[in-house]
């Protein structure tokens, strides 16, 4: 004790700090994990509760599902894959009891900023870790590689946050939960009526600021003429474009823009250079430390 003592002293002011939020960090986790074995999570519970949440507001179930385009196939056709939003694994994690998550900046250079999710399950002793690197630089509509302003940027790390968040939360927690929350979610769109879905979507891209002459430029239809599973898709691809997992240009493409006013519809799309992200520890199991 007494060396330890004397090892933190010689220490410098930064130093001492770092040390000393080691420490704090580290009996934090032991007794997080002594409270787990005191009191160990009830999985019916969580699923109930989870479950009943929805029940209570349903028009979460608008908020839960995103869906995000990946590439068109072989004839052309526009391909979409579809999962739970951040807003829902956030909501099933907050019941997930005995365990935490959290995403922080880790380090940043003049090119990029490296950025890690972890959650953490003090009651089995495991950890996910995922990081994703940000480019500080993105590329124009025409080509031309321009950087980031500080103020575009934080905006950029945030979005990014969401989707390693969402991404090491999903990673961690079981899969049934989620297919049961997902499940309930399903039902509850399905027997929602189409004013509902419609009004939510109108509310949506006027807070995103969308423009409805883009959407339905996409699609070839008015937005009232859609029918309620098409307007659920849009629903889930305005919450892909809330939560950064894609842009407006993406989610909502369009081949030409013959007039002036056309052109002005069409959101400018920041393409990253050189981001990545990287599971670092989604395999990982073992003693938190």
């Amino acid at each position: 004790m007494e060396t330890e003592s004397s090892a933190l002293q010689a220490m410098s002011g930064q130093e001492k700090i770092i040390a000393q939020g080691n420490t704090l960090v580290k009996l934090e986790n032991n007794t997080q994990m002594a409270i787990s074995v005191q009191r160990p999570r009830k999985e019916a519970d969580i699923l109930s509760a989870s479950l009943k949440e929805l029940e209570l507001y349903p028009s979460m179930a608008r908020e839960a599902l995103y869906v995000k385009p990946v590439g068109k196939d072989d004839t052309g056709t526009m391909k979409s894959v579809e999962g739970l939003s951040i807003r829902a694994a956030e909501s099933i994690a907050n019941r997930w009891t005995n365990s935490a998550y959290g995403c922080e900046l880790v380090s940043e250079d003049d090119e990029s900023a490296l950025i890690a999710g972890v959650f953490l399950d003090y009651e089995n002793n495991t950890r996910h870790v995922v990081q994703a690197r940000v480019s500080k630089f993105y590329k124009k509509r025409n080509g031309q590689v321009v950087q980031h302003t500080p103020d575009r940027f934080d905006t950029v790390i945030k979005a990014n946050q969401s989707k390693v968040l969402r991404e090491v939360i999903l990673r961690s927690l079981p899969a049934g939960l989620k297919k049961e929350y997902e499940n309930k979610v399903r039902r509850i769109l399905k027997a929602d009526s189409i004013t509902n879905i419609r009004n939510s979507l109108m509310e949506r891209i006027e807070t995103l600021n969308i423009s409805v002459e883009l959407i339905e430029a996409c699609r070839g239809k008015a937005i009232k003429d859609m029918k309620k599973e098409e307007l659920t898709e849009i629903v889930g691809l305005t919450n892909a474009i809330r939560d950064g997992e894609v842009s407006i240009n993406e989610a909502f493409p369009v081949k030409k823009a013959g007039t002036e006013q056309e052109k002005s519809n069409l959101t400018i799309k920041d393409t990253p250079v050189g981001s990545t992200t990287t599971d670092a520890g989604a395999k990982e199991g073992g003693k938190l430390v």
